[in-house]
């Protein structure tokens, strides 16, 4: 009887290995396609050098560009690269770190009206060393 038991037993690692190995093979293939990118810059977007409907785009909040209904959930701002513009319009929970200037990653697809209405809302978390420098009074006293 050990002998069945045995043979089951290779026959589910080898199945376990042909799955696993499957997904290995899948996950590569995915890399090396033209969209596997995992953000594109404004300036790449609005050259048109992405193709497809749904878009990740990162960049920075452009100061002063931020419009929020008080107590809404609808949010519009202009985002930027240092280089290009592009205006985005965003309804949902607004992460806590959005702010102006902040590091953001949305994603969704450009309107007719030339607005990118972003469906995901994604702002990157200042790490530890740039919130201390930040915090830092600058060298020579002032």
């Amino acid at each position: 009887m050990s002998g069945g038991t045995d043979a089951r037993k290779i026959k589910f690692l080898i199945t376990g290995l042909l799955v696993a190995g499957a997904m290995v093979a899948l996950f590569a293939v995915s890399l090396n396609q033209p969209g596997a990118a995992y953000y594109i810059s404004v300036t790449d977007f609005k050259r048109g050098q992405a193709h497809g409907d749904n878009f990740r785009i990162n960049g920075k909040v452009q100061p002063d560009s931020i419009r929020r209904q008080p107590g809404g959930m609808d949010l519009s701002f202009t985002m930027t690269d240092g280089t290009s513009l592009l205006p985005v319009r965003y309804h949902g929970v607004v992460p806590d770190t959005f702010a102006a200037k902040a590091d953001v990653v949305v994603e969704g697809e450009l309107g007719a009206d030339g607005v990118f209405a972003a469906h995901t809302l994604l702002a990157k978390c200042p790490s530890k060393y740039e919130a201390a420098a930040q915090a830092r009074p600058p060298a020579g006293g002032g």
